[in-house]
């Protein structure tokens, strides 16, 4: 991520944390102190097709005080064995076609629910539902 992203901050402090938690990441600002976060090289799972991809999200400038929903990724995700998960769908977002994730803490708490634990909430989905 560049030095002259200007970011509110909590949401550089919450890119931070992913890439202290090892995720390979860019980062890019919104406008408004928010960022739209690329995670390079998600790991789907050997039940999915293909295995891996990038996952993007937007960190809102009012972070934490709004929930990280939805995420997006290559529209050609599929289980390799039975039907597409209904919380995926294909979407046009940013004038390209997604995958759209639409998993979120419906019960969101700013004191509990960061960027990092959302991430892993969406790991975890995708390791159990396929």
């Amino acid at each position: 991520m560049s030095a002259a992203v200007e970011l509110a901050d909590a949401v550089a402090a919450a890119v931070a944390d992913l890439e202290r938690a090892g995720y390979a990441l860019s980062a890019s600002a919104t406008g408004d102190g928010g960022s739209i976060v690329t995670v390079h090289n998600f790991r789907f799972g050997e039940r999915w097709l293909p295995e891996s991809g990038d996952l993007t999200f937007e960190i809102a400038y009012n972070y934490p005080y709004a929930a990280i929903y939805p995420y997006y990724t290559i529209s050609e995700l599929n289980l390799r064995e039975g039907d597409r998960p209904s919380a995926l769908q294909i979407v046009d977002w940013r004038g390209s076609r997604y995958t759209q994730v639409s998993l979120r803490a419906t019960n969101w708490n700013p004191q509990i629910d960061t960027a990092l634990g959302a991430l892993a909430q969406v790991e975890h989905w995708f390791k159990c539902i396929g």
